[in-house]
């Protein structure tokens, strides 16, 4: 299978930040499908960052104001898919730089509607530039097809411009605690003894993320199953075309109950259920070691500094990675999962235009490079930051770029399977019972989508 696609949602970025700060927004003046007597010296942008990642934002954006004269107002908008959809609805004011929808039927009813600009219009000739430098998974349909909603192609345009990224599925570990080899395999791992090394327990994990509970661990089973049963059983997965109830995604299920068992995670299942996922991995760095891992995304760094300041941690001599080991079929070894930070464009004015010209460049990532904390979309940016560089590594070397499972599934199907994970945790008899029950919520949600 070729290369696929990869994203993330407004609502799962917003999930996967700290403390949100929100900055005064004002209006560009309305839906505009031109760029005729639209300002050219003020851009609205909503963003679902906060913290560290919007200070990083803002870093990107000095030099874009400094030289354009251009004003960006930044709202930081963790429901802005919702907004933007009552406003086409209503047919009010939106603003003028948002992320893209992560439902396909949505991308495509909006892009029917001429609510997103395609971003061949917005780039001009600086388009097949963006389209060379960019990370191919982002910005190609598998097998030449004219339509991949899933990254905003949508008749042979896109609509979506890829700005950054991130990988999941590493186990991050402190390295002054582990000491021996990674493990390639999945047993292995399992089969390390976590009080060799002084610690605790094996694994580390929070599943708490208040109304998205559950998408941390859903995150642990798509790493599982991509690896597992394939590219193919997972994409079709999230398409509604492969039942819950289905021998490759029980045996996901019953793989990840592994991971979080009593035995297994550091304070029990009850603690993975009550940890918060900005706080699961600081057992790593306590006096004894709580526990040897943490399965997580790359953004996840930010948070082990924040939460130990003076510990003064430092990537790739403090803390470090492995990729997600191989699930024992090796054809299967290259399915990394990823998402994506997108911008799209939903008023074509010369201040837009400019700033998805600028955002596409490798000057403008290679700041948030730079800053730390993420990946760019751009495959030739350089990082200083050795445990970027190598995520980088794992980014460009991958045979396939899969999305997160739940963030493409309907909505009602997205908020069954985060809980049922939080459900067989808790009460891992309950498997079969929740597996029937999430069968009944696909059969209706994708009928219904």
């Amino acid at each position: 299978m070729p290369e696929v696609f990869r994203r993330l949602s407004s609502r799962a970025i917003a999930l996967s930040l700290g403390t949100l700060l929100l900055a005064a927004a004002c209006s560009s003046g309305g839906n505009n499908n031109n760029s005729q007597g639209a300002s050219s010296t003020d851009v609205t942008v909503w963003t679902a960052w906060g913290g560290a990642e919007l200070k990083a934002f803002k870093d990107v954006l000095a030099p874009f104001e400094a030289s354009q004269h251009i004003k960006v107002h930044i709202t930081t908008n963790r429901d802005s898919t919702n907004q933007i959809a009552n406003g086409i609805a209503a047919g009010t004011d939106l603003p003028d730089i948002a992320p893209g929808p992560t439902d396909p039927t949505q991308v495509k009813s909006w892009v029917s509607k001429g609510a997103i600009k395609p971003v061949e219009t917005a780039l001009g000739d600086q388009f097949s530039s963006y389209i060379s430098n960019t990370y191919p998974a982002l910005t190609t349909a598998p097998g030449g097809a004219t339509d991949d909603p899933y990254i905003g192609i949508i008749g042979g345009k896109h609509y979506e411009l890829m700005i950054k990224t991130q990988v999941k599925g590493l186990l991050w570990y402190n390295k002054k605690v582990f000491t021996g080899q990674a493990p390639t395999s999945f047993d292995q791992l399992l089969a390390i003894n976590p009080s060799q090394y002084k610690a605790k327990n094996l694994f580390c994990a929070g599943f708490e993320s208040g109304a998205a509970s559950g998408w941390p661990a859903s995150d642990q089973i798509d790493n599982i199953i991509m690896r597992q049963s394939g590219d193919q059983v997972y994409t079709n997965w999230i398409q509604g075309k492969v039942k819950f109830t289905s021998n490759e995604i029980k045996l996901g299920y019953q793989t990840f109950l592994k991971e979080v068992s009593d035995q297994t995670v550091y304070g029990g299942r009850n603690t993975a259920l009550s940890t918060n996922f900005a706080k699961a991995g600081d057992p790593l760095f306590k006096q004894p070691s709580g526990c040897l891992f943490l399965e997580q995304a790359t953004f996840i760094t930010s948070f082990f500094q924040q939460d130990f300041p003076s510990q003064n941690l430092k990537a790739g001599t403090d803390f470090d990675f492995f990729a997600h080991p191989s699930m024992g079929n090796s054809q299967y070894d290259g399915n990394v999962n990823g998402f994506y930070d997108n911008f799209a464009m939903y008023n074509d004015t010369p201040a837009a235009r400019a700033l998805m010209k600028y955002m596409a460049t490798k000057d403008a990532q290679q700041i948030w490079a730079n800053d730390g904390g993420t990946l760019g979309a751009i495959k030739s940016l350089n990082y200083t930051d050795p445990i970027f560089k190598r995520a980088a590594d794992v980014a460009a070397s991958a045979k396939n770029l899969l999305v997160t499972a739940g963030d493409f599934m309907p909505s009602d199907m997205q908020k069954a399977f985060w809980q049922s994970l939080l459900n067989v945790t808790r009460d891992p008899s309950s498997l079969d019972s929740q597996l029937r029950h999430l069968d009944q919520v696909q059969a209706a949600s994708y009928t219904a989508s």
